[in-house]
């Protein structure tokens, strides 16, 4: 085979004249197989992507959410901290006890 028929038989193809010959027409089942692969492949490459999008949309939520966990405890704790009860419950005329606690026992 020479240049020129490699041309020829390139050229044919882009043009779609190969599958006018009889000869080639056996070959249609084929080409369309071959398509439609082509076609859920491209599918199946969109879905991935829009999976990925998804999952880093999803880990930035979750990273976000972590803060407001870190940010929710750390206020929390604070409010457990004997001077901040205190100040909480001094207008209802509560006041920590200066005498330790005694056990009774029976």
């Amino acid at each position: 085979m020479n240049k020129q028929d490699n041309s020829n038989t390139f050229s044919s193809i882009l043009k779609g004249e190969f599958i006018a010959e009889k000869s080639n027409i056996k070959l249609i089942p084929f080409l369309l197989m071959l398509v439609v692969l082509g076609l859920i492949n491209i599918s199946y490459s969109f879905h991935a992507e829009n999976l990925l999008k998804r999952s880093i949309l999803l880990e930035k939520e979750v990273a976000a959410l972590r803060l407001n966990y870190i940010t929710t405890k750390s206020d929390l704790m604070s409010m457990y901290r004997r001077s901040v009860i205190e100040k909480v419950v001094n207008p209802y005329g509560l006041k920590t006890s200066l005498v330790p606690p005694e056990i009774i026992e029976k």
